[in-house]
């Protein structure tokens, strides 16, 4: 009889599962079986004698660990404790933290509850949430504890620094007096009990001889040092991760301990888990080729039964719109194949791209689900800006004004803002109308009046601009109410996300700006900032999800532990991804490279792999080069894709190539002429500015309207003399 638990393992996993007593390190590679070893493991040691509440296992999500104990049920091991590291610490401490003079019932802080209570203290010495947001120095409290660090340690010399080393006592003291935690107390506090009780840890030792943590690459310094001295060396300890998929840095995470995890434990026994299940072959050797290049990481070579498959397909777009046409295309291609939309996922570096890609997905009615995260334009500092421009549209729009009458800040509050309601109620104004009456102001403080004051003036100011487009008038409110500065001010991860989107809004105005969309039917076409706010309103009421499987769209941090049989990863340009965060810096480029795996490693069955040669960025259009990880792929496996409209490829160095693969029509050469005009179904009207090449090389550059030129392969160009078209 086969025995259910090394039931359809291979060699290495089962190798992992029988692992007797002593510190294990399951590396397991990309689409592994790393959860099937660690349960089975977990039941394999429950039947051999090992009792379940002897066993503790931790990860990183609540989704994971009930998961896991799931699994462990249904192999009929019984209940174990699998817990994340935060709520098996909240749990250890309301057993032990009085030993810190916290009473059991002691409350845990939200980041909400954790910055009112830095804003109150900000308030006692005089530094107001204006001058300084309480999350700042919240997120950097909150770093400091995750690199186990004190203020002192910080090394810099600002005024944020500064805060930090000043609250930072009386933060843990107030918190103490209300018999609180923040997130991070819950690793901290329960670490310093074990370190200054050694009888606390050494129960704690007693009472858990087996644990087994999960993802151990992303761990960071306080959850190793738990570890550490829940089960010291040489324990029963058994760390699964992979190095090659570290990608939380920005959470504090560091690669090196499970890179240096054998040397905390030296009598480690190492199992690589390098057998894949998940991918072809072809997408396996491109993620091996690419990753190899690191060299923080340990050896392990990942490898496959399955057939080589379908070759990756790397496009060469010149745009970001022609990246998105060409690939929403494809996808409705492999709908009409069969394809249920939900094993197709588009993967992007930052948030922001998605934009394009939302409007292609809605243009072809193609329902799509963004994963971990909102479209474009539901995100918060988004709403806010069109909030800003719908008022210049509409000044009766009450809900659009009173989201922004005080954001950022202008000294009104909840309550002023009431007031202000009230006011307008009383004089038969909107609130627009009543923010530019000063007269009205005198019930508000001197910061108020002047606030008030100051955005009536901007408001002013951006509707006069408004005449000149939806560009025109963004510009001013960004800068007339420093709206910016105040996203990402934050102190938290997302404010250069924040950065990024602000900058995608003021693109999408230009280019909206440069060629709005046509009349519909025979409607006159609605222009300028009222037929921007319009085509955003008829974007964001589309549905984006059906009742039916959808296209997933997400960043490659949401896409880790996910797979799908078709991925399209867009956006690779050097300075997109990797991020130009990272440029200069060696670790941070070998974690982009680490991201780069991740995205590979989680396709099946197909992989499309985009850049493009110019991409609109915060109003600009720059010339960008393909990211290096395109270099890195292996030559074989990988072919050039070129929708069947464009045959134009861009080289490696961004500089025109002459490696037409077409034969075009002579003919098409015989009615162009350079100054001749021209229409494109994509850019619209232009100018030949001159031809070139003949036979294989025969080619057109296009001036259009919007001052970019584009060159062609005539054969395949679309190209329409206006002169022959009827009107």
């Amino acid at each position: 009889m086969t025995d259910p638990i090394y039931e359809n393992l291979n060699e290495e996993q089962a190798a992992a599962v029988a692992h007797g007593a002593g510190p294990l390190m399951v590396l397991a590679g990309a689409g592994s079986g790393k959860t099937r070893v660690v349960t089975r493991r977990i039941a394999r040691l429950l039947r051999d004698g090992v009792r379940p509440n002897q066993i503790l296992a931790m990860t990183f999500t609540n989704k994971a660990a009930g998961e896991m104990a799931h699994r462990v049920e249904q192999l009929g091991g019984g209940y174990v404790r699998v817990a994340t590291f935060h709520s098996a610490c909240a749990r250890f401490l309301r057993a032990d933290g009085n030993r810190l003079g916290f009473s059991p019932d002691f409350s845990i802080y939200d980041t909400h509850d954790r910055d009112a209570v830095i804003k109150e203290l900000l308030e006692d010495i005089g530094v107001g949430s204006a001058k300084v947001k309480p999350s700042q120095v919240g997120q950097w409290i909150s770093k400091l504890k995750n690199a186990a660090m004190k203020p002192g340690d910080m090394g810099g010399g600002d005024d944020i620094s500064r805060l930090v080393e000043r609250l930072w006592t009386p933060y843990h003291e107030r918190m103490h007096k209300q018999g609180a935690m923040d997130f991070d107390d819950l690793l901290g506090n329960f670490l310093q009990i074990l370190r200054e009780f050694p009888d606390v840890a050494e129960r704690y030792q007693a009472r858990y001889p087996w644990l087994l943590v999960d993802e151990f690459q992303d761990t960071n310094r306080v959850q190793f040092d738990l570890v550490k001295l829940l089960c010291p060396a040489p324990g029963n300890l058994c760390v699964v991760g992979d190095p090659d998929q570290s990608i939380y840095s920005f959470r504090g995470a560091e690669v090196r301990n499970i890179l240096e995890f054998d040397r905390e434990y030296p009598t480690t026994t190492t199992v690589r888990l390098e057998q894949n299940y998940r991918s072809s072959a072809n997408i396996l050797r491109a993620a091996e080729t690419v990753i190899a290049n690191n060299t923080l990481r340990k050896d392990k070579r990942l490898r496959t039964t399955a057939a080589p498959g379908a070759p990756l397909l790397r496009l060469k777009a010149g745009t970001a719109s022609e990246e998105a046409v060409t690939i929403i295309d494809a996808i409705q291609a492999l709908g009409e194949e069969g394809v249920a939309f939900d094993q197709v996922a588009i993967f992007y570096r930052a948030h922001w791209l998605s934009r394009g890609l939302e409007q292609a997905l809605k243009d072809k009615g193609i329902p799509y689900e963004i994963v971990g995260g909102l479209t474009f334009f539901e995100r918060r500092e988004i709403k806010d800006l069109l909030a800003y421009l719908r008022v210049l549209v509409n000044p009766l729009d009450d809900v659009s004004m009173a989201r922004v009458a005080n954001v950022p800040a202008r000294g009104l509050g909840k309550a002023g803002l009431e007031k202000l309601r009230h006011i307008a109620q009383h004089e038969g104004m909107s609130l627009r109308e009543a923010i530019g009456e000063t007269s009205l102001h005198g019930e508000f403080g001197p910061k108020a009046r002047k606030g008030l004051a100051e955005l009536a003036h901007t408001l002013e100011r951006a509707k006069l601009a408004a005449a000149s487009g939806a560009h025109a008038a963004l510009k001013v409110i960004l800068t007339g109410t420093n709206y910016l500065q105040h996203a990402t001010s934050f102190g938290d991860a997302e404010d250069s996300t924040r950065e990024e989107n602000i900058a995608e809004l003021v693109s999408d105005t230009v280019q909206y700006d440069k060629a709005p969309p046509g009349p519909v039917e025979d409607d006159e076409p609605v222009t300028g900032l009222s037929g921007y706010l319009q085509h955003v309103a008829l974007l964001t009421s589309a549905d984006t999800k059906g009742d039916g499987p959808a296209v997933r769209m997400m960043t490659v941090h949401a896409a880790k532990g996910l797979e799908f049989d078709h991925v399209f990863v867009v956006g690779l340009e050097e300075g997109t991804f990797p991020s130009m965060r990272v440029t200069d810096d060696p670790a941070g480029l070998e974690e982009e490279r680490r991201l780069m795996y991740v995205a590979l490693t989680r396709a099946r069955r197909t992989l499309f792999l985009s850049s493009v040669r110019e991409r609109m960025i915060n109003g600009e259009t720059q010339t960008l080069r393909p990211s290096r990880f395109l270099k890195e792929l292996p030559t074989e496996g990988v072919e050039t894709y070129a929708p069947s409209w464009r045959r134009y490829e861009a080289d490696d160095d961004g500089a025109r190539s002459s490696g037409w693969s077409v034969t075009p029509d002579p003919e098409a050469l015989a009615a162009l002429r350079p100054g001749a005009r021209v229409r494109h179904d994509m850019y619209g009207n232009g100018a030949v500015r001159r031809l070139a090449g003949r036979g294989v090389h025969a080619r057109a550059v296009v001036r259009f309207e919007d001052g970019v030129e584009r060159e062609f392969v005539l054969e395949y160009a679309g190209l329409k003399l206006l002169e022959d078209l009827e009107f």
